[in-house]
This record gives C-alpha cells, sequence and structure tokens, in this order.
C-alpha cells in the first residue's frame, strides 16, 4: 500500500500574494515547499523561512511531474493564471497531485472544468478560486440558494477591494478588451465594459456597482445551478473615469506584444497594498437572489478581511481542510467542496443582514 502523501507545494513564492502566503504558513506551523521559476527569489525566501524549496518552470510537463509528485496538493499562485493554470492542474491530474489556485479568470475556470473528468478517473480535485476570488462571493451565493431554494436569478457585489498586485492588474489587462461576462439562462453573454450598473445600499451608504467579468459567472452556476448571475464592484470615481476614458482603445490589447509591453511595465510601477492597508481594510459584500416571477427574493450583506489579507487566511483553510481530508474529485468550487459557511472561518468575516 503506497504512503499517504503529506507535502504540499507553494508554486509562485516569489510573487506579491505567494509570498504572503508562505510567510503566513511559517506563523501557523505549517511547511509547504516553496516553488517556482526564479531561484535568487526562491532560495532567498526558502532560507529566511527555514523550508525546502524547488526551482523548476511550467514549460516541460514531466519536469513539472517529477517536482511535484511526492505531495499531497499544490498551491498554485503564479500567474498570469490564463498561461500558466493549464500546465500545473494537467501535472497533478497526471501525478494524482490535488489542484488550488487563486484564480478569479473566467476563461481559466473554464478550461479547468474542462479537465474535469480526467481528474475525476484520477481521483484529484481541480478547486481554483480559493482567495478573495471566489471564496466570499461563492460562499454567498450558496446561502442565498439555501434561502431560496427556487432561485432563477443572483446578484453579487463587493467594494472596498482598491490597492491591487502586479498579478492582479497584468490579469486584469489580458480580460480588458473582451467586455465584461454575465450568464443569461445559463449561457455566458459578453457585454460591453461599465454598461450595467447599479445604486446599493452596504453598511449605510450607497455606492455605484459596475458589472465586472469576475470568476463567479462561471463558478456559481456551478455551486447553485441558479442561470441568471451578474457580478458587480464599485470602483473609487477616478478609476471608474480612467476606465471609462481607455475603454475605445482597449481592443489594442489583443496584440500580444503590446500586452506584454504594458504588462512589463506593470511590474516596474505596481507593488500591491501595504501591511498597514492590508491590516486596516475592509471588503463588504452584497447578494440578492429571486424567482423567475419576482415574487420572492433574498438578500444578505456580508463583511470580510481586506482581499490579500483574506486571500492569505482562506487559501491556507483550504490547504488544512485537504489535509485533513476534506476532498472530492473532479472541479469543484470553494462552498461545493467545504460548504456555505467556509467563508464564517476566515478571520475578519460577518454577516451583516
Amino acid at each position: 500500500m503506497a504512503a499517504k502523501k503529506k507535502n504540499w507545494l507553494l508554486y509562485g513564492a516569489n510573487g506579491y500574494t505567494g509570498e504572503l502566503i508562505a510567510r503566513r504558513a511559517v506563523e501557523k506551523g505549517l511547511k509547504p515547499i516553496l516553488a517556482g521559476r526564479s531561484e535568487i527569489k526562491i532560495r532567498a525566501l526558502a532560507e529566511e523561512l527555514g523550508l525546502p524549496f524547488r526551482i523548476f518552470a511550467l514549460d516541460n510537463d514531466l519536469e513539472i511531474q517529477n517536482q511535484i509528485g511526492d505531495c499531497l496538493l499544490v498551491l498554485h499562485c503564479a500567474g498570469p493564471f490564463i498561461e500558466t493554470a493549464e500546465p500545473m492542474a494537467n501535472a497533478c491530474i497526471a501525478t494524482g497531485v490535488h489542484y488550488l489556485d487563486i484564480t478569479g479568470e473566467i476563461p481559466v475556470y473554464e478550461k479547468l472544468y474542462s479537465l474535469s473528468s480526467k481528474a475525476i478517473a484520477k481521483k484529484v480535485m481541480l478547486l481554483p478560486g480559493v482567495g478573495f476570488d471566489i471564496v466570499p462571493t461563492d460562499c454567498l451565493a450558496v446561502m442565498l440558494k439555501e434561502k431560496l431554494p427556487k432561485a432563477h436569478f443572483l446578484e453579487l457585489g463587493f467594494s472596498g477591494f482598491t490597492d491591487i498586485s502586479r498579478g492582479t492588474l497584468k490579469s486584469a489587462l489580458a480580460q480588458l478588451p473582451y467586455g465584461s461576462k454575465v450568464r443569461r439562462n445559463g449561457k455566458i453573454e459578453t457585454v460591453p465594459q461599465l454598461s450595467m450598473k447599479k445604486i446599493v445600499e452596504i453598511s449605510g451608504s450607497y455606492a455605484e456597482f459596475f458589472a465586472i467579468p469576475w470568476g463567479d459567472v462561471f463558478t456559481s452556476f456551478i455551486s447553485t445551478g441558479i442561470p441568471n448571475i451578474a457580478v458587480y464592484s464599485s470602483f473609487p470615481a477616478s478609476q471608474a473615469k480612467i476606465l471609462k476614458f481607455l475603454r475605445p482603445t482597449t481592443f489594442f490589447l489583443k496584440n500580444s506584444l503590446i500586452l506584454k509591453g504594458i504588462q512589463k511595465l506593470v511590474d516596474f510601477t505596481v507593488s500591491g497594498p501595504d501591511v498597514e492597508k492590508r491590516k486596516s481594510g475592509v471588503v463588504y459584500l452584497w447578494g440578492e437572489a429571486w424567482t423567475e416571477a419576482s415574487s420572492k427574493k433574498v438578500s444578505i450583506r456580508m463583511r470580510c478581511a481586506e482581499g490579500y489579507e483574506f486571500t492569505v487566511e482562506s487559501a491556507l483553510a483550504a490547504v488544512v481542510k485537504i489535509e485533513k481530508g476534506k476532498v472530492q474529485s473532479g472541479f469543484m468550487t470553494p462552498a461545493k467542496v467545504f460548504g456555505s459557511k467556509f467563508v464564517l472561518e476566515i478571520p475578519g468575516t460577518k454577516i451583516l443582514s
């Protein structure tokens, strides 16, 4: 009988979020294997934290398999995920290793979902979105479904997510020219950026929210079966103005050379929120669901920690649950495998109404 795997690997540990997760893991007594492409950065961090490390890229399938094969799971934090998720997920399936990541990109979810049958055959769980993308909104969606089982429409939204990391911005730039996304009658449709908006009251004040291509447009359908879904976010007024100004030119980002050039600029100009902002920041979330005839409607308001702080805690909470055997084979969402109350286990989360 084969020995049970105990190791877990954190890939992309030298990135903004990956490093935060590595440091918090050590504080919690966890000992991930740190991994990534940059030996200088990975080695320095591993030696500082007293952790083992491995250096490998994601351009050779057999090399990835050799590096992760002795692990129970991989927590994948190296973006842009549209490029990196599939090779890592395929290697996980080939070696019987559970796959987790912190992406919120719909195209990545679609690609991973297409691998579900292969994962089931190997008893591997594919669990993307174990950070702020998409744990709070996914759990909120399932809570609403539990309150109104016959819900036919679902809207989710959040405010307070301001400063972002290099990786998040680079992924957002890649999605920008392809419009926003909503789900109508079970199918994902494209709508122009900033074309859908609504005013929502949350925590005693009103804010303007715009529909965005958030991962729940794909995953909430998996989690709840609700066929009509939109996700909204509020933006600081300055950001909304910039986005509206840039909207006519975003098609240039479809050119890979232009996109790569701007993403390279991001590497030198964006760093992500500092410790003070992460510790003091708060994100407010709202969700509403109703029946087709609008005769019944339910809503929930919720508060959670700043987005990156939340991601660090929720990703590690997911790792611990899997170490304890909380696993289902195939493509999963956080609420589907851990339950709708998973979000309430993350420090700083509170249901407001």
